[in-house]
């Protein structure tokens, strides 16, 4: 079963989600609920376990005994359970697809790249290109890089490798590259390609593969990244990121497509 990687793996609960649970204590210091309460104000964390356990309680709670629906979190813990173990489910599962696809051709190519069709507008009008990877190990964590202070764009965050996409150049070719110059890797398989266009003068291309080496053989660019990382997506929260990272990493291991 896919999620059995998840088991023993801990989330850190929400502040806010803490503070709720503190406050309903405080009003609630006996009865049902109260030692989950104090287990979970005590670690600060859950389990993949706990949080399975607490989405069972949460999906059969029948509106009754109010108090301990509260002690365990309320309407907060449940919206955050379950959006947390939908991901990180997803995640596994992309992981495991892209793990499974290496095995059984280990020189898979690229998969064909599909250049969306632009209508007459678009043509008139020469859009940017970004090309952007994906990046996961085998722990089934995401390669972040920390921006230098003196890089052009988004300084001193953490983001994604990738960049423009010069004139001429291929999407493929171009995150190739960019992952050569950013961390000293040649890497040409990608398992998943797709595209998304937030705004009318750009397109960025994102390139999702597994890397199956050692995650410390990593050669920085220091003139444009000064640190970097492998990170769970909930890690991600603590970090100072780009904006849609997220998104785009969640994407990235899910079926769904960008609107």
């Amino acid at each position: 079963m896919a999620n059995s990687e998840l088991y023993g793996k801990t989330f850190p609960v929400p502040s806010e989600v803490l503070k709720y649970i503190q406050t309903t204590l405080v009003s609630n210091p006996t009865g049902d609920g109260v030692r989950r309460a104090k287990f979970i104000l005590k670690n600060g964390t859950l389990t993949y376990q706990d949080m399975k356990r607490l989405k069972n309680y949460f999906d059969h709670y029948n509106g009754e005994n109010d108090a301990q629906y509260a002690l365990a979190g309320g309407d907060a813990m449940k919206t955050f359970i379950d959006s947390k173990l939908g991901l990180e489910r997803a995640v596994v599962k992309g992981g495991n697809k892209i793990r499974q696809d290496m095995m059984v051709d280990p020189n898979l190519a690229t998969r064909a790249y599909q250049t969306p069709r632009l209508n007459e507008e678009d043509k008139k009008e020469e859009k940017q290109k970004n090309a952007l990877a994906v990046i996961v190990n085998t722990d089934n964590k995401i390669l972040l890089l920390k921006r230098g202070k003196e890089a052009p764009w988004m300084p001193g965050k953490w983001a994604l490798i990738g960049g423009v996409i010069e004139k001429g150049e291929a999407p493929q070719k171009a995150v190739e590259r960019e992952i050569l110059e950013e961390i000293g890797l040649e890497i040409n398989k990608f398992i998943k390609t797709f595209t998304i266009q937030r705004n009318p003068n750009s397109i960025e291309h994102i390139f999702a593969c597994r890397y199956d080496g050692d995650p410390t053989d990593i050669t920085l660019d220091n003139s444009e990244n000064t640190n970097y990382g492998w990170y769970d997506v909930d890690e991600m929260d603590y970090l100072d990121i780009v904006p849609n990272l997220i998104e785009y990493v969640t994407l990235a291991f899910t079926g769904k497509k960008y609107d």
